[in-house]
């Protein structure tokens, strides 16, 4: 099965999200912010984090932490917002 290819409307919500340290985002009163990968994976980033422009994710499943530069780094790695 080959993975999930995200739209280019997703992959710019989420690059827009990233960039604006998540002001763009619409009911942002959550502690974490809910992201899916194209591998079929979930993750959660911490608002805090993003606020700080570190793009850091932790994996649910395993609660391994992926980091990235920047966020087309995170998208490229196959993470949109869930």
């Amino acid at each position: 099965m080959s993975p999930i290819q995200w739209s280019d409307g997703l992959k710019a919500q989420t690059r827009q999200a990233l960039e604006s340290h998540g002001f763009d985002m619409p009911g942002l009163a959550w502690e974490y912010i809910n992201f899916k990968n194209a591998d079929s994976g979930y993750g959660l980033m911490h608002l805090d984090d993003l606020l700080a422009e570190r793009f850091i994710i932790t994996r649910r499943e395993t609660d391994t932490v992926e980091s990235f530069e920047t966020p087309d780094a995170v998208i490229g790695a196959g993470w949109v917002l869930d």
